[in-house]
């Protein structure tokens, strides 16, 4: 990937493939190209597997206890029928997309060379988004509001782009309609999720193609892939997803330069 690719994750932005350069390849190793012979990408969602949450210890009559507030309150819905119209689903998806006006989680970020990186990740729309890569990574992704600054606090760099440059741009949007955003190549009910498949000819240096993952009873976010002009694979999977505590803007403050203080 050129200095200039933007691989966010926003990704979502969303980064994300999640907007990590060449320049930062020592600390986020970066996909190989795609020979020309194998064609082009077919992204697929691999499906997670889920950590069973335990059951809810049943209290004794006499001395209740308050149940303990699970990371995600969103109350279970239906599950998305696998036959579902294809504007139920976009409609749904913009229903949910739109409800989500912060939320913070930990992420897992996949290359198609098998490079993998954690981190977390805090949304607070519109326009605001943070990735925080774990050590020894240094690199810091902020988005605030008006464009986004990618740091590293060990190479003392930082390169700022528009945030209208980014693929999942349209993920902090103060209003979400995904038809309007982006070209919809398909949607679909597959296993455990609703995937829809989009394209994005505005992203910095062509068409970016993205993929989000959205689990098909909660219909939360849970995962996106997104493939940039060159042909790059980026995916990010999410855990421990919290809708209920807003993060503090102060994080998504830009720095003038790299090396400073984390406000985390």
């Amino acid at each position: 990937m050129n200095r200039h690719g933007l691989a966010l994750s926003f990704s979502l932005c969303i980064g994300t493939s999640l907007l990590v350069q060449s320049a930062l390849a020592q600390q986020i190793p970066l996909p190989r190209p795609r020979p020309a012979e194998f064609g082009p990408s077919n992204i697929t969602l691999p499906e997670p597997e889920e950590i069973p949450q335990k059951p809810a210890a049943v209290e004794a009559p006499a001395t209740p206890e308050p149940a303990k507030a699970a990371p995600v309150k969103t109350p279970p819905k239906a599950i998305i029928a696998t036959d579902a119209s294809r504007e139920t689903l976009i409609a749904e998806i913009n229903r949910t997309l739109a409800g989500m006006k912060h939320f913070s989680a930990l992420f897992v970020q996949n290359g198609s060379d098998g490079q993998r990186a954690t981190g977390s990740l805090a949304v607070l729309r519109p326009g605001r988004l943070r990735f925080d890569y774990d050590p020894p990574n240094a690199i810091e992704v902020i988005a605030d509001g008006n464009v986004v600054a990618i740091r590293d606090n060990r190479l003392g760099t930082q390169d700022v782009y528009s945030i209208g440059l980014t693929p999942l741009k349209f993920l902090l949007r103060d209003t979400i309609n995904v038809e309007n955003d982006a070209k919809i190549i398909d949607v679909k009910v597959s296993g455990e999720r609703v995937i829809i498949n989009l394209e994005d000819s505005s992203t910095f240096g062509g068409t970016s193609r993205i993929s989000l993952g959205f689990d098909r009873q909660t219909m939360l976010l849970k995962q996106w892939t997104v493939t940039d002009p060159q042909g790059y694979d980026v995916s990010i999977l999410l855990t421990a997803i919290n809708l209920d505590d807003a993060p503090e803007p102060l994080l998504f403050v830009v720095p003038e330069k790299p090396g400073t203080a984390k406000t985390r």
